[in-house]
């Protein structure tokens, strides 16, 4: 979103984003000097903060709005349709539509969806009431990072230098499996070669998976480094990337990864197939799946320094190269955006 932002600001939008007051989100729009507006949203139907919401929407006369989350949608979607703002927006980074009646009255809320993988879109497309030109699918976009040098990982976390490094990062929550990372881990005891586990990030799971780890014995296998400012070091810095999730849109980390040129791993979940082609440009897995985290783990360190292996990355750089640039998503939105504000002045 700040990307997006920021591309959309260079072009000579005037753009603001929106989030929870001092969230990371804020700080980093704030950073990349965009204007920002702090906004708690924590229930549905809120008249107060629907009131609110209008008021602010009414005095900066806003064209389009952009939601995130459903709650997003129950507060700020409703405040947009009473203040008349032109394109209200739905974007799904994952699958947070289901055929329900309560989604289905939060849909109709919205001009339009925005989703970033095909396979969300075509499961929003078998509900039998949504309409199929709803949902568009606009993949995310990444500014290729010049020279990235790496960051020594081992003297950071005290690895030794004959293990290798697998690097997972994400919010520590359910949806990105890191609790199948760990089980799959405390299996792998007969394993080619030593190796050690980075999880980078924060979030609620944080203590259930400190606690999962020490119960396994896992304090000098699995560490769990927090939210790290500069992640592209990280990445560039592991033999390889592996993203457990049990659900994902499009996978940031994994394009990141890819565009730094990395072999990834990544469970078959949502725009995973149509981002990486397996064993081709990385390793796809059976999601939800310890067994097969195992597996994939396994074939890494057996073959690692293999031809195959080397071919991944910069096969994988390409790709992402060809089809997944920030400017690309840009040109994108940009049509998009103009295509629905002039369907609501017709």
């Amino acid at each position: 979103m700040i990307g997006a932002a920021r591309g959309l600001k260079a072009r000579g939008h005037e753009v603001t984003l929106s989030g929870k007051a001092n969230s990371v989100f804020l700080r980093k729009a704030k950073d990349a000097n965009l204007d920002i507006l702090p906004l708690n949203i924590y229930a549905d139907y809120n008249l107060f903060k629907i009131w609110h919401t209008k008021r602010i929407l009414k005095r900066k006369r806003v064209d389009v709005i952009v939601l995130n989350l459903n709650k997003d949608i129950r507060v700020a979607g409703i405040a947009a349709r009473m203040a008349k703002v032109p394109v209200i927006i739905a974007r799904n980074g994952i699958q947070l539509f289901s055929d329900k009646w309560k989604h289905k009255k939060t849909i109709g809320i919205v001009d339009g969806i925005i989703t970033n993988s095909e396979s969300i879109r075509n499961a929003y497309n078998t509900f039998p009431w949504m309409a199929q030109e709803k949902t568009t699918v606009i993949y995310n976009g990444l500014k290729m990072n010049g020279m990235v040098e790496p960051a020594d990982v081992h003297t950071i976390w005290n690895i030794p230098k004959d293990n290798l490094v697998f690097v997972a990062a994400g919010r520590l929550t359910g949806q990105k499996g890191f609790d199948l990372l760990i089980e799959a881990t405390s299996r792998m005891n007969g394993s080619a070669r030593p190796f050690t586990v980075l999880i980078a990030g924060m979030g609620k799971n944080r203590k259930a998976l400190e606690k999962q780890i020490d119960e396994s014995q896992l304090n000098g296998s699995v560490k769990l480094i927090g939210f790290q400012n500069n992640l592209p070091a990280i990445l560039k810095a592991a033999d390889y990337i592996i993203m457990p999730s049990r659900q994902e849109g499009m996978p940031n980390v994994v394009m990141e990864s890819m565009a730094l040129g990395k072999p990834v791993l990544a469970a078959n979940v949502n725009g995973v197939p149509e981002l990486m082609n397996h064993r081709k440009t990385g390793f796809i897995f059976e999601p939800r799946k310890v067994n097969a985290i195992c597996k994939a783990m396994d074939f890494a360190l057996e073959n690692y320094g293999s031809d195959e292996i080397a071919n991944w990355g910069s096969a994988a750089k390409k790709h992402v190269e060809d089809h997944f640039t920030l400017d690309t998503m840009i040109d994108r939105l940009e049509s998009y955006f103009f295509e629905q504000y002039g369907q609501s002045n017709r």
